[in-house]
């Protein structure tokens, strides 16, 4: 089975990392409820997204692409896609991908709109457990997390470390869940949660030649 889907890379959730086919292509929908505090205030907020994907792309390659809101009154839309390349062999139980993805988010402060975008860059490190019907993948990715904010003609880049970890759960149906949290090196307070519900459809076992 896939690893638990990615959120895309969108803003208010954790920098999930991209499924890895294992040896089976597949597509995926999932629904994920982030919590998460970016400004290290204590004043946390909610998000929700939708995510679709696929894995196996020429054997290596998978990309996730999606769309969330965060708040729950005034609320914000964010987009988001990432890509993974596998460095190991393709059905590999163990996999290493290379990764890189994109997140948009565009707030109103007073009048002026406030355009984000982040860059998050990491390797993953992921694992395929498969007990009886169930399969079960953990994985870990440090990354480089870029930000570029746009503000009336102005623009400001920063750069920061962070990692992620998470699991995701998929039974032989497809159906599975899957669970994620994220942290920055320079401040650990400023970190994010996701858990999430997910349905899988292999297309089908590769062998290796």
């Amino acid at each position: 089975m896939t690893a638990a889907p990615a959120d895309a890379q969108l803003w208010g959730f954790p920098d999930h990392a991209v499924p890895s086919a294992f040896g089976t292509p597949s597509r995926f929908v999932a629904g994920t409820y982030g919590r998460y505090d970016f400004t290290d205030t204590a004043d946390l907020l909610n998000a929700y997204a939708l995510t679709v994907g696929g894995t196996g792309l020429g054997e290596r390659v998978s990309v996730t692409a999606g769309v969330g809101v965060i708040g729950d009154g005034e609320s914000e839309w964010t987009l988001g896609g990432s890509v993974g390349v596998d460095v190991l062999e393709a059905d590999a139980t163990t996999q290493v991908s290379l990764q890189g993805g994109v997140g948009w988010l565009t707030v109103d402060v007073f009048t002026e709109a406030v355009t984000s975008l982040r860059f998050p860059i990491g390797v993953a490190l992921k694992r395929r457990i498969d007990v009886e019907s169930v399969s079960v993948t953990p994985w870990v990715m440090p990354r480089v997390n870029i930000i570029r904010k746009s503000l009336a003609g102005r623009s400001a880049t920063e750069m920061d470390l962070g990692v992620s970890a998470g699991v995701g759960v998929t039974m032989a149906s497809g159906f599975g869940a899957h669970a994620a949290l994220d942290v920055l090196a320079a401040n650990s307070a400023i970190w994010a949660l996701g858990v999430g519900a997910h349905y899988v459809i292999r297309l089908g076992v590769r062998r290796r030649r």
